[in-house]
C-alpha cells in the first residue's frame, strides 16, 4: 500500500517532466541493487550484510530504535556522494532523516522531510511512536535543521513537529494522498458501487440486511483505539440501536497488550456484546473500497494518529467517517462537516457519533453528499501538484 501511493505521486511528477528515482534501504542483499519496477528506478542500499556492519548495527541500535541505522548511514553517504540530485524526498525523520541528515553537506543535495507521524509522536501507554525514545528526541532537532523544508501531513502534526524544535517557517502541512482505486471504479456510479459492496458483505459475513453496518479497517495495534469502538456497544443497545460491527485488519501483538484481536474479542465477551462483533482479519487491499462503501458508517477511534487515509477512503465512497479529534485527518473532516468528531477513548462519545448519524437519513445524506465532495482534495495527482508547487517555491526556481 506505501508502496502504491508513492508510485501514483511519482507518475503525476514524471508526467510532469521530473524525473524521479527511489532510494531503499534493503537488508537481505550484500551489494548496491538497481532496478526498474513501474518505470520508476530503484536503488536499493544495503544495510546489513557484512560482519562488521551487523556489529555497528546493534551497537547503534542500543541508542537509537532502528535495526540498520550504522549501515543505512555509511551506505547512504556512499551513494548520495557518487550522485547527482536537485532534491531528496525523504519519508520520515527517523530513521531516514536522520540517515540523511549526517551525509556531508557539501555532497548532499537539499532534503525535503515528510513528517508520518510515527517518527515523531510518543504514545507509550500504546507502544507506539519513535518520539517515546529519549534518544530519538534528542536528535530530531539536529534533523529539523537540516531540512530544507519539513512536509507535515495534517495540522496536528505540524504543530507537534514545532513542539520538538522545528522552526515553523519550514513547516507546511500537505496530507497524504489516497489511491486512484479508492474512487469508484470508470463506469461505476456510487450508488450502484454502495449496493453491490453491501450485498457482498451481508452474503459473506451472513449479516443482518436489515441492521446497520459499521466498519472498522486498519491494523490492529492498540494505538488504533479500536477497543473503544466495541466500548460504544453497550451505549447504543441501551438506546436501542444494535450496529452489526465488522473489524477489519489483521491483528499486531505488543508487550503492553499482547494481541489486541484477541484483546478486543475478550473485550467484547466482558461486555456481553461479542454477537455484535466480527473480527474479520486482514483483507486484500482490493477488497477494501467494498467494505469501507458497504458501511453505513466507519469509525477511526485512533487515540493518536498523524493522519489515517481510511478516513478519505470511506470518504471517497460516500460513508461519513466518525473519526477522533486526536487524529490528523479530523482536521480536513471538521472543515468541509464531512463527518463526525469524537473525544479519543470514549465508548459513550463514538456511540452519541453514531445515534447522530444511524438514527436520522437526512442527517447521514448530508454528511456524505460533503464526504464525497472533499476526497477529490486527496487524489495522488493533487497532492503530487502539491508537494511539486512547495519543492520548486524552495528550491527557488521555476523548474526541478
Amino acid at each position: 500500500m506505501g508502496n502504491r501511493i508513492h508510485t501514483e505521486v511519482i507518475t503525476a511528477w514524471r508526467s510532469q517532466g521530473v524525473t524521479t528515482e527511489v532510494i531503499a534501504l534493503a537488508a537481505g542483499i550484500d551489494r548496491l541493487t538497481t532496478s526498474v519496477e513501474d518505470g520508476i528506478t530503484i536503488h536499493q542500499l544495503p544495510v546489513s550484510a557484512s560482519p562488521m556492519a551487523k556489529i555497528s548495527n546493534r551497537t547503534l541500535a542500543a541508542v537509537l530504535p532502528y535495526p540498520y541505522l550504522a549501515g543505512a548511514i555509511a551506505h547512504y553517504r556512499r551513494f548520495i556522494d557518487a550522485s547527482r540530485y536537485d532534491l531528496v524526498h525523504i519519508e520520515t525523520a527517523f530513521p531516514l532523516g536522520l540517515v540523511a541528515a549526517l551525509a556531508p553537506r557539501r555532497r548532499s543535495p537539499p532534503l525535503a522531510i515528510t513528517l508520518p507521524g510515527a517518527d515523531i509522536m510518543s504514545e507509550p501507554a500504546y507502544d507506539y511512536g519513535y518520539g517515546r525514545f529519549r534518544g530519538v528526541r534528542a536528535v530530531l532537532p539536529s534533523i529539523f535543521r537540516r531540512a530544507l523544508v519539513l512536509r507535515a501531513d495534517s495540522p496536528q502534526i505540524r504543530d507537534l513537529a514545532v513542539a520538538r524544535g522545528a522552526d515553523p517557517q519550514k513547516v507546511v502541512t500537505i496530507p497524504y494522498n489516497i489511491t486512484a482505486d479508492s474512487f469508484p471504479p470508470p463506469g461505476v456510479s456510487l450508488a450502484d458501487l454502495r449496493l453491490q459492496s453491501r450485498a457482498m458483505l451481508v452474503a459473506r459475513h451472513r449479516l443482518d440486511p436489515t441492521r446497520p453496518i459499521v466498519v472498522s479497517l486498519n491494523r490492529l495495534h492498540p494505538f488504533k483505539g479500536i477497543a473503544y469502538l466495541v466500548d460504544a456497544l453497550p451505549h447504543l443497545r441501551a438506546r436501542g440501536l444494535r450496529p452489526q460491527v465488522l473489524i477489519v485488519g489483521p491483528s499486531r501483538s505488543t508487550p503492553r497488550f499482547g494481541d489486541y484481536g484477541a484483546y478486543m474479542g475478550r473485550r467484547a465477551a466482558e461486555l456481553g456484546v461479542a454477537d455484535d462483533v466480527l473480527l474479520v482479519g486482514g483483507i486484500a487491499h482490493d477488497e477494501a473500497i467494498a467494505y469501507l462503501a458497504a458501511a453505513d458508517a466507519v469509525v477511526v477511534p485512533s487515540v493518536a494518529e498523524s493522519f489515517s487515509r481510511v478516513v478519505i477512503e470511506a470518504a471517497a465512497v460516500g460513508t461519513p467517517p466518525v473519526v477522533t479529534r486526536t487524529t490528523g485527518a479530523s482536521a480536513y473532516v471538521a472543515e468541509q462537516r464531512a463527518g463526525l468528531l469524537v473525544e479519543p477513548c470514549s465508548g459513550a462519545s463514538i456511540a452519541e457519533a453514531l445515534m447522530t448519524l444511524l438514527s436520522d437519513r437526512d442527517t447521514w445524506e448530508g454528511y456524505s453528499r460533503r464526504a464525497v465532495a472533499m476526497a477529490p482534495a486527496f487524489s495522488s495527482a493533487q497532492i503530487a501538484d502539491d508537494l511539486l508547487r512547495l519543492y520548486r517555491s524552495v528550491l527557488g526556481t521555476a523548474h526541478m
